[in-house]
């Protein structure tokens, strides 16, 4: 397995040989007893491509087979590639390589010592702290460099803790080491350490990105001082400390108003920041990007409004930059218009949209033909800055969108509502592109929240629709403008004949819109003696039988919502009933309570459910139900397994006025473990105690 013995110069030959080697390696049996000894003496072949194939090959060989021999190989007298290739079959071992290693860090050769830290480090074992951070006072520097990078990948309390201590020391080199990995973790010292930091010239880059992950407000000022040195470096490191600040999640508001003063401070000392600044719009590193967009909208930097719009074209800047723009409003229209024509096509409409916020009659020509891009991005972004506008001009090409699939469809509707809600002119817009749709279940969402009486008609085409999804939005479009307008079931026929429609969705939406109508404005007396509802209420008694669980539900709900009593018994065979859904045992519950017909028996029963919803469901109907053998259930509901239903048996208990409930309620508290349900409890027992007061 070793390399050519005669010598040869010839290059065909070589490549030959070399081929015949690495093929010898890929045919070894890994099972056999001779194989490991040859794999390792292969380790030593100056092919490149040899020593990656045996470390493949050590990959399928037991741990504890191969690590002895790996050791030796690292340590052995070997060129570099070999050694590497030992390193790197040994950080294939990862957590089981860690105890041989150890010892290793004992040797006296500085350069194994080095080798056996960045094993370590990328092995990335927390049991090697306390080793790795011994080594950091190393004889060598190499190997005290190593460690600091070691621990800054294993990372944890104690590394940190380790790299920390570190920063005061004389040793430059190990300082800066120790910085990088305190960069890579994102762990800051205290803002003094930092601010003394920051006098090393050398230092200085690091510890201003470290400042960036800080929660000091003095930290924060170091990034804005750091805007105004003369190293471009050190300024983009300013800026990266800043953009980590703006792109954390967990950054409080007023940290991040703490930094935009203190940004604001150090331009009013260095009025060239901002144009400093705006060169680093264009830089590779995106944290870059993101400070510099961040010191542009906290120094009110109108004239760079463009080139902010072309930074949002990335996609984790874009909210910055929406944010930075909106806050400059006015000031920045001027250069967005002028810019316009010069701007791709993402940062265009990023600065249409800037423009639309503000009214800008200006954007309307220039957002319509982008509601036909193929970019989903690019089209959502116009859809809603047309919303924004308000112009009702633009209502019929947004309303063409709702012929596109669903996706696209659901974005045309969202910025349609938005854009109704800018005026009587584009509400009457947007219903007028609506009823020109023609029958789109998107164009009946928007008729059920925006439509008036005269679009039942409509609606009512659409329950007879031949699509499903037609039929299904046709009749929440029904609910939904059945709770804002005077409108009842007598005069949607057609919702009866969808309780029968072949498909399962439909009926339960009709179901659901009927339930709508029985509790919207024009809603008549329930009951058998309305003949509003008469029919309807049957119908839906009906459906309480359906072969699907949602449907079942659905019209148990819409029974609740008629008040139709005389169905209650219906109701409570279907809560009680072991076979029964539990979305549809629940809804009968809810109904029952609604209509005010909670039977104890009934409530019992449901209690002990096993699905932790309809028990909950029975809890809440509980609450309103007298009597000393419901308020005992809900006692005993209060010890119940699941938290979500003691929480609910607090609320109910806390609902009720039986005289002496506050002190079984209060021994519940003080035996309950969880905090949410114990602060339920509490309160319960506050509103008892306010109660008997009275």
């Amino acid at each position: 397995m070793s390399g050519p013995a005669d010598g040869s110069s010839d290059p065909g030959a070589e490549r030959v040989e070399e081929e015949r080697r690495y093929r010898a390696v890929l045919e070894l049996d890994v099972e056999a007893p001779e194989t490991l000894a040859r794999l390792f003496e292969a380790l030593a072949d100056p092919s490149w491509r040899v020593r990656a194939a045996v470390v493949e090959r050590l990959g399928g060989v037991e741990p504890a087979r191969k690590l002895p021999g790996l050791v030796v190989a690292l340590t052995a007298d070997l060129a570099v590639g070999s050694r590497n290739s030992a390193a790197a079959a040994l950080e294939q071992l990862g957590a089981a390589a860690v105890p041989a290693l150890l010892p290793e860090l004992e040797r006296p050769a500085a350069e194994l010592r080095t080798a056996v830290l960045e094993i370590l480090g990328r092995i990335g074992d927390r049991r090697t702290t306390a080793a790795l951070a011994r080594c950091l006072a190393d004889p060598d520097p190499n190997a005290r460099a190593a460690a600091a990078e070691a621990l800054g990948k294993v990372g944890g309390a104690d590394a940190v803790a380790a790299l920390h201590g570190t920063l005061g020391g004389g040793d430059l080199p190990l300082r800066r080491a120790a910085l990088d990995a305190l960069v890579q973790l994102r762990a800051p010292p205290a803002a003094p350490v930092l601010a003394e930091l920051m006098s090393d010239r050398g230092s200085r880059r690091a510890a201003l990105r470290l400042a960036g992950a800080s929660a000091e407000p003095a930290a924060l000022a170091l990034l804005a001082a750091g805007l105004d040195d003369p190293s471009r470096a050190v300024r983009e490191a300013a800026l990266t400390g800043i953009g980590l600040q703006r792109l954390r999640p967990e950054t409080p508001v007023e940290l991040t108003a703490a930094l935009a003063a203190a940004v604001q401070a150090a331009a009013v000392r260095a009025p060239e920041l901002a144009a400093a600044a705006a060169e680093h719009l264009e830089a590779a590193e995106p944290l870059v990007r993101a400070g510099a967009i961040a010191v542009l909208q906290w120094t009110a930097a109108a004239e760079h409004a463009a080139a902010l719009a072309a930074a949002g074209e990335d996609e984790q800047l874009r909210p910055l930059a929406v944010e930075a723009l909106a806050e400059l409003g006015p000031r920045a229209a001027a250069g967005l218009a002028g810019a316009l024509g010069a701007l791709t096509p993402g940062a265009r409409v990023l600065a249409l949209s800037a423009l639309a916020r503000q009214g800008d009659a200006r954007a309307l020509p220039e957002l319509i033909p982008a509601l036909g891009s193929h970019d989903a991005a690019l089209r959502g972004a116009a859809l809603e800055a047309l919303g924004q506008l308000g112009d009702p001009r633009a209502a019929g090409p947004m309303a063409a969108l709702l012929a596109e699939d669903p996706l696209v469809a659901a974005a045309a509707v969202a910025g349609l509502s938005e854009l109704a809600e800018r005026g009587e002119a584009a509400r009457a817009a947007v219903l007028e592109a609506c009823r020109a749709a023609g029958p789109r279940p998107a164009a009946y969402r928007l008729l059920g929240r925006l439509g008036e009486a005269r679009d039942v008609v409509t609606l009512r085409e659409g329950l007879r629709g031949r699509h499903r999804g037609t039929r299904v939005a046709a009749a929440g479009a029904l609910a939904a403008l059945g709770a804002r307008t005077a409108l009842v079931g007598a005069e949607v026929p057609e919702l009866l004949d969808a309780l029968d429609d072949a498909d399962a969705a439909v009926r339960a939406a009709a179901a659901q819109a009927i339930g709508a109508l029985a509790g919207g404005p024009g809603a008549a007396p329930a009951g058998p003696e309305a003949p509003a509802w008469g029919e309807a209420t049957r119908a839906l008694a009906a459906a309480l039988r359906d072969e699907e669980g949602v449907v079942r539900a659905m019209a148990a709900l819409a029974l609740g919502r008629c008040r139709a009593a005389e169905y209650a018994p219906h109701l409570a065979a279907l809560a009680i009933d072991p076979q029964a859904p539990a979305e549809a045992a629940a809804a009968a519950l809810h109904a029952l309570a609604e209509m005010g017909a909670a039977d104890p028996g009934v409530l019992a029963n449901a209690l002990a459910h096993p699905d932790a919803e309809v028990v909950k469901e029975a809890v809440r109907a509980a609450a309103a139900v007298p009597g000393a053998a419901v308020t005992g259930m809900l006692l005993a509901a209060a010890s119940h397994r699941r938290w979500d239903v003691r929480r609910a048996a607090a609320a109910a208990l806390g609902a009720r006025a039986e005289p002496g409930l506050a002190e079984p309620v209060r021994r519940l508290a003080q035996a309950e473990q969880d905090p949410l349900v114990a602060e339920g409890l509490r309160a319960a027992l506050r509103r008892l105690e306010a109660r008997a007061a009275r």
